[in-house]
């Protein structure tokens, strides 16, 4: 049942509501400039060495992880959101090799909201990670507010994320599109070390051709346009800079339609199709995941110290830590 899970985990790394294909055509370049694009492996039991990355992260904060909720769900034809991640879930730190065990931490906990299924793929597809420690010296990142993204969209700002994702042609020399599905083929692997992607924020306004129930899933929702990504880049980070500052706006992507990603639609590579969008849910809407995410750190934190008091002379001090030690001059009392 595990191997049917994980198989479902990395075929849904990224969803789309038009019917795929089997051929990449996205050579986006490694890029090692963003510090908070982790990989995330999804594994059987605790000691296997998985060497493929099953999608991708954005490290918030040096124990919290923000990805794709539909790399954790699935819906069944009624609706019902279905669990289908594995039992055991590993973040490589940032920039890793997804060949490298060195430095993973566990996720021990998840939040996710009202993630639910839409005309468009999924509603609120978000979810956040808690990790057993520290994966690297990091501080909070800063986020886009409701105020910020109505600039932002206006302006049709870029956004850029980085991805483990596929990221090379899945057909061999001389097949042509559609390719026979072939898991073992080494034309269809996730990269090895995070690439660069780009794309930009979109006014509802661009697409009129919105309409009925589609128009109503995205309403709430942000979109994108001039679009790049492959299957396992969803929960990259995306971020832009506004006034001056790189902040994160939400994962890559939720959902979309008529865009060619790596095998993932019938809009050949070489073609923009007028009708191109990608979903996503702006960050600012799981304000209450992040918080508690980070009450339940702190309290992670405190559990694994102690305090103990230190004395010198008259002065006696109280000392927490993992592993408190008494300040020069002082002695434990």
């Amino acid at each position: 049942m595990r191997k049917v899970a994980l198989a479902l985990l990395m075929m849904s790394a990224l969803i789309f509501s038009s019917t795929p294909v089997s051929q990449a055509g996205l050579n986006a370049p490694v890029n090692l400039d963003n510090p908070r694009a982790v990989p995330i492996f999804g594994q059987e039991g605790p000691s296997q060495v998985n060497l493929m990355a099953g999608w991708s992260g954005f490290l918030y904060s040096p124990r919290i992880v923000f990805s794709a909720a539909h790399s954790y769900y699935r819906f069944e034809a009624n609706g019902d959101r279905v669990l289908i991640a594995p039992k055991y879930v590993t973040v490589g730190k940032p920039n890793s090799s997804v060949k490298s065990t060195e430095g993973r931490a566990k996720v021990i906990q998840t939040y996710v909201g009202d993630y639910r299924k839409s005309s468009m793929g999924g509603q609120n597809d978000f979810i956040v990670l808690v990790l057993d420690r520290d994966l690297a010296s990091i501080s909070a990142a800063k986020l886009m507010t409701a105020e910020a993204e109505a600039e932002l969209v206006k302006a049709r700002a870029e956004v850029v994320f980085h991805g483990y994702g596929e990221y090379r042609d899945r057909c061999d020399p001389g097949q042509k599109n559609p390719c026979a599905e072939d898991r073992n083929n080494p034309n269809k692997s996730p990269s090895e070390l995070p690439r660069i992607m780009r794309s930009n924020l979109a006014p509802k306004s661009d697409f009129p051709w919105l309409q009925g129930q589609q128009l109503t899933d995205v309403a709430k929702e942000t979109l994108l346009t001039n679009l790049s990504s492959c299957p396992g880049d969803s929960g990259s980070g995306m971020t832009t800079t506004y006034k001056g500052k790189v902040i994160y706006v939400g994962q890559a992507f939720s959902s979309g339609m008529n865009f060619y990603a790596c095998g993932a639609s019938n809009t050949p590579a070489n073609e923009k199709h007028p009708r191109e969008l990608a979903v996503f849910s702006p960050i600012y809407k799981h304000l209450d995941l992040i918080k508690q995410a980070e009450e339940f750190v702190a309290q992670q934190v405190v559990v694994g110290k102690s305090t103990i008091q230190c004395i010198k002379g008259k002065v006696v001090t109280k000392i927490t830590a993992i592993k408190p030690v008494c300040p020069k001059g002082y002695k434990k009392k």
